[in-house]
């Protein structure tokens, strides 16, 4: 009896040394797609490019097959890009960017000197004096709001949102937001738009002089990763993560860590354990990395209009997106579209206890799952709850991130795999 607990205990510790050498694996990899080689997997050096290199090996290694030689679903897409250090100062004051502040991605370049111009509580408040602001030119100023004594946050947003309209017809536009979430967009737009710290810009401020230089690259090449392990049936689950993520903004790189270096972790995670299986699995198994994901869901979006394997033999997609953090448990987004799928999930944490907490949610645009979604296909979006302030900013380092759910998403959907799914 003894011997048997022993032989049982060193047979759990063998698995969990297993897994632990895949969390190495993990942050190994998350550490080098987050480095400076990859220039933050973006459009500036080509960084996506250079990612997409990097992980087709990965899946070679792995023992994935491809739909093409290199594993490449190429397409081209318009992309709006900084290579160039920009410049903001404000009354002879320069700001430091991307700390202090950043340009709406569909900037186009711009230089100049202008008037700023606020937008005060008694303009927002004042339908007279309201509507002698809209008959003012402000085709050479830019615009900001002063929120000084505006004790109305919806009458705020709601003026916010005029703003980034440009209702106004102004030359630019400053929105003050103590978050600097940085973007990419495939297309530009007539005026400026600068996003300001509220710590170094006060209503004082009467001039502001800028120098922004972009680059906007129509037919840029970029690429899906996608490979294979074939399965006892040809319909297949597909496992996604887009791999892609903002590079550069001038000399400020964007590492993507949590978003998304963690989601491609996961998929190539569960590609290896697949793949270290001596049975077939039930269906064929599609591990998918997605380009242009922050650019508006290109990649998926590419994917489910010419998809390598055929929707309707196409079961479930399972995405990651940023799922290396997750003090307050983790969502399953779109879970509620799925109600079936939804209570497998739950049937197998409420065993298991994989995850401490996990929310499913209604429908959702917010990542690639979408793009299944839109076209019938079952899909659901995994993402871990809590710790994610440093989204879609500079300090989305891989040294950050604590993997609190990361192992327990693993094993949830590991086990998902290996039972029966169905679908209507």
């Amino acid at each position: 009896m003894i011997k048997r607990i022993t032989l049982f205990a060193s047979f759990g510790l063998a698995c969990l040394g297993a897994f632990a050498q895949d969390m190495n694996y993990t942050r190994q990899l998350v550490e080098k797609l987050s480095s400076e080689e990859f220039h933050g997997r973006g459009y500036v050096n080509k960084g996506d490019s250079i990612a997409a290199v990097y992980l087709a090996t990965e899946m070679k290694s792995i023992g994935l097959k491809g739909f093409s030689d290199n594993y490449y679903q190429s397409y081209a897409t318009s992309i709006n890009t900084y290579p160039a250090n920009p410049k903001l100062i404000l009354d002879g004051k320069e700001l430091v960017d991307a700390s202090e502040y950043i340009v709406n991605p569909n900037t186009k370049s711009c230089v100049g000197e202008s008037e700023l111009i606020w937008i005060t509580k008694d303009v927002l408040t004042n339908s007279r004096v309201l509507g002698d602001f809209m008959k003012k030119d402000h085709s050479n100023s830019f615009l900001a709001i002063d929120s000084t004594g505006l004790n109305n946050k919806d009458l705020y947003n709601f003026a916010q949102s005029m703003l980034k309209k440009n209702v106004f017809d102004a030359k630019g536009i400053v929105l003050i937001d103590g978050k600097l979430k940085f973007s990419a967009r495939t297309q530009t737009v007539v005026y400026t738009t600068f996003m300001v710290k509220p710590d170094v810009i006060s209503s004082d401020a009467k001039k502001i002089t800028y120098d922004i230089k972009s680059e906007f690259i129509e037919e840029y090449q970029t690429q899906n990763i996608v490979g294979y392990l074939p399965g006892k049936s040809d319909t297949c689950i597909v496992f996604s993560a887009h791999y892609d993520h903002l590079g550069h903004f001038g000399d400020n790189m964007y590492p993507g860590a949590n978003d998304n270096a963690s989601g491609v972790a996961m998929v190539l995670n569960l590609a290896k354990h697949f793949k270290s299986l001596k049975k077939k699995p039930n269906y064929t198994l599609v591990f998918a990395l997605f380009s242009g994901e922050e650019a508006g869901l290109l990649g998926s979006k590419y994917y489910a209009e010419n998809p390598l394997v055929s929707l309707s033999k196409t079961k479930i997609n399972l995405n990651f997106d940023m799922v290396a953090t997750g003090s307050e448990g983790i969502f399953v987004i779109n879970g509620k579209m799925v109600p079936e799928e939804m209570a497998k999930f739950e049937a197998i944490n409420k065993e298991k206890e994989y995850v401490f907490k996990m929310f499913g949610t209604g429908e959702s645009s917010s990542s690639d799952h979408a793009s299944f979604h839109e076209k019938g296909v079952k899909a659901v979006f995994f993402y871990t709850h809590g710790d994610n302030s440093d989204y879609h900013e500079t300090t989305d380092t891989a040294d950050k991130l604590p993997y609190t759910q990361f192992e327990g998403m693993f094993k949830l959907v590991r086990d998902y795999t290996n039972g029966k799914i169905t679908r209507k």
